[in-house]
């Protein structure tokens, strides 16, 4: 037993050091009274004023406390926020969305509904929409519904030369949307495309394909993110919503897309047109793989016909057939790099090698 007992000795010792060395996270904590606030004499934090209390400026509706015998929380400020006297809340959410789906919001400054922001280009659909959300129980996805179905939504995104002069910003909504997605939005498609996307929900955060030396050097010593640990399987293909972001070492192929880095608010994303994008879906591991998995599912799907091939890619990515001249061209290419990697087997080898993912049984590596 004795030495048994000395490894267990050894062994809790090393349990309590490995405890003592976890870094400690700091996490709010009501007080059992709340601090007395007061307002600092031409902002100097040693000459106190008038005491304060937890309340809305003047100009908005009044706080009203669950107990009036306490002063007011934050769950009395969440509850103000979302009454039906208080006019901006649902409002600004709608604008949001609407933002979202077409590109500018009902109110162009999204991040200023005020007196010095942008007045609504329509008022009365604002209204409505808001409206109807906060009768609705606040229900996104019957709102988000509501907009994507709208024939406002579903229009053409074509543009005659006199709409475009005189509506550039398409602010009269006189075409369809036509937006950039979002880095996320693009990742997600890619993904799913392929067939490689994970649906699994929850959990911690997904370690995607990362570049080397991007992590690493932007590490703290002792930090339990320091080192970069690639995920594997399924874990690799989560969505978007899971990648772990770390604000120091963000995810490159995010960062080229207008990631915000999370740094500040962020209340409407940029949307750039760069060549960096563009070498990124063709070079990048994860899209490069989501290429190759597409064609898999274009073989195993599609037939032997390339035209069929062609047309269920187009179905697949743009939810649409091919036009005559657009099946021409595409059929052009495939003829091309199909003899070029039959000529070349070893480079075949090396793209159908490129991501964890491994090819079907039977797949030509040359098609």
């Amino acid at each position: 037993m004795k030495p048994s007992l000395v490894k267990l000795d050894e062994l809790s010792k090393k349990k309590t050091a490995l405890e003592q060395s976890a870094p400690g996270t700091a996490i709010f904590r009501e007080l059992p009274k709340p601090r007395d606030s007061f307002v600092m004499v031409r902002g100097m934090y040693n000459k106190q004023g008038e005491k304060v209390e937890p309340n809305t400026p003047a100009i908005f509706p009044p706080l009203k406390k669950a107990d009036p015998q306490k002063r007011a929380d934050r769950l009395d400020l969440a509850n103000w926020l979302i009454s039906p006297e208080q006019p901006l809340t649902s409002r600004v959410m709608v604008n949001r969305f609407w933002q979202q789906v077409f590109g500018t919001g009902i109110v162009k400054s999204s991040g200023d509904l005020g007196t010095q922001g942008e007045l609504p280009f329509h008022p009365e659909l604002l209204d409505s929409l808001a409206s109807d959300f906060r009768s609705n129980g606040w229900d996104v996805k019957k709102l988000m519904k509501l907009l994507l179905t709208s024939e406002a939504f579903q229009q053409v995104t074509s543009v005659s030369p006199e709409l475009l002069r005189k509506d550039p910003e398409n602010r009269l909504l006189a075409r369809g949307p036509r937006i950039r997605l979002d880095a996320e939005q693009i990742r997600d498609n890619t993904l799913f495309t392929s067939g490689l996307l994970s649906f699994d929900m929850g959990g911690r955060g997904t370690m995607p394909y990362q570049p080397p030396n991007i992590w690493e050097p932007v590490g703290f010593t002792g930090s339990n993110t320091r080192n970069y640990k690639q995920d594997t399987g399924a874990n690799l293909y989560r969505r978007s919503i899971y990648v772990f972001i770390k604000r120091t070492a963000p995810a490159p192929f995010m960062s080229n897309f207008d990631l915000p880095n999370r740094e500040a608010l962020c209340a409407k994303r940029e949307r750039s047109n760069t060549p960096l994008q563009a070498l990124q879906l063709m070079n990048d591991v994860q899209h490069f793989e989501a290429a190759r998995k597409l064609a898999e599912r274009l073989i195993t799907e599609g037939g032997n016909d390339a035209g069929k091939r062609i047309e269920l890619a187009y179905k697949i990515i743009l939810s649409r057939l091919p036009a005559p001249e657009e099946k021409a061209i595409v059929m052009e290419g495939l003829e091309k790099h199909i003899a070029r990697y039959k000529a070349d087997p070893k480079a075949s080898a090396l793209v159908v090698k490129v991501g964890e993912s491994k090819i079907k049984e039977g797949i030509n590596e040359s098609e």
